[in-house]
């Protein structure tokens, strides 16, 4: 599929998207109790965390994921590590991806969140719901900058070659 571009609007790419974003990448360890990731997540308003074996990623803890854990709800999330509930991480994006590539790939392995990494360095999550954001916001521009640029060519007294 053709996506909309325009000569005058670079192309929308993930280190664009976490330079709106807050820097703030909110996460916990392996080891961390469910109970705990929900608390970061309910002070932050946000609806996963990543969760960390030391540097590296081992996965994301996300509203979902508690949801999935149905025996949690019972009073369990104090003795339960978020690693049993994790979802772990097949994918990744750089700065330098495409969102429309980050979307298509969100897409392909049914995952609501995606880790930043630059030189296996955690860099941001970013969100379907972040990406979907900013798409449109981006193709909007696009699709102003092409009626100007019909309102310019058809202005009465110009012609075109």
């Amino acid at each position: 599929m053709k996506l909309p571009e325009h000569p005058r609007i670079h192309p929308l790419t993930v280190k664009h998207l976490l330079a709106l974003k807050l820097p703030e990448v909110y996460s916990v360890t392996s080891a961390a109790m469910v109970s705990e990731a929900l608390t970061v997540m309910a002070e932050h308003d946000v609806g996963a965390v990543v969760v960390l074996d030391g540097e590296r990623v081992a996965g994301i803890f996300s509203e979902r994921d508690y949801v999935r854990m149905g025996f949690v709800a019972a009073g369990m999330a104090d003795v339960t590590p978020v690693g049993h509930g994790l979802t772990p991480c097949a994918v990744f994006a750089t700065p330098s991806q495409t969102a429309q590539s980050c979307l298509e790939m969100m897409n392909e392995n049914r995952v609501s969140y995606l880790p930043v990494i630059d030189d296996r360095r955690l860099l941001g999550l970013l969100s379907i719901g972040d990406l979907l954001r900013e798409i449109i916001v981006h193709y909007e521009r696009i699709f102003q900058a092409h009626e100007l640029d019909q309102r310019i060519l058809f202005l009465q007294g110009t012609y075109s070659c």
